[in-house]
């Protein structure tokens, strides 16, 4: 009974705490980076520093369980399964959680294939070490080799970024496009898992 009310008091911090963050406006340029490198090999027609839409980096031990941890101590599924619900009601998972570690500044890209005439969220959590995970979205790579704009991002102060909330991620034009998930503050495993209708 006790960790059922701690379990909703965590719930109830988190969400509060989601409401009283504030954005903020970063110059990337003067920001020093740690790229985490992934453990597959590039496949055909993927970007240097992608992996494929399945594909997961280098993978670190589970941490000890921790308040709030679901049963099994699986940390990441159960706050994703908690964002899900929260942020993309009616939504299925498009592809199973993509999981890594970064240290701070450290960043990690992914793979995502999004079709037009769809619509998705994408949502990132960090383990209680996080203090702050960002997501940016990048749109295909365009083939003149110039940098690929920025279709959405979430750089809010939390470690639960979702991309597709401010507005709706609905492509119109399908194709490979660019996650990239920063490590902007604190430490440790993150997840990211798309979501669409």
């Amino acid at each position: 009974m006790t960790s059922k009310w701690i379990l909703r008091g965590v719930a109830i911090a988190s969400v509060l705490v989601s409401y009283n963050c504030r954005s903020r406006n970063r110059d990337n340029d003067n920001t020093a980076t740690t790229t985490v490198a992934p453990t597959t090999a590039v496949q055909p027609g993927m970007q240097p520093g992608m992996q494929p839409p399945m594909a997961q980096p280098g993978m670190q031990p589970i941490p000890a369980p921790q308040l709030g941890m679901a049963v099994g101590g699986d940390f990441i599924a159960t706050q994703m399964q908690m964002r899900q619900t929260q942020f993309a009601t009616g939504m299925s998972p498009v592809l199973p959680i993509a999981r890594g570690s970064l240290v701070t500044s450290g960043k990690q890209n992914y793979a995502v294939n999004m079709l037009s005439g769809h619509c998705y969220k994408i949502i990132g959590v960090g383990a209680p070490s996080v203090t702050d995970l960002d997501l940016k979205l990048y749109a295909p790579a365009n083939p003149d080799g110039t940098p690929s704009a920025v279709v959405d991002q979430d750089i809010a102060t939390d470690n639960f970024p979702v991309i597709g909330l401010q507005r709706p991620l609905c492509p119109t034009a399908a194709g490979l496009y660019r996650l990239e998930v920063a490590m902007y503050a604190g430490t440790g495993e993150f997840g990211v898992q798309v979501f669409g209708n």
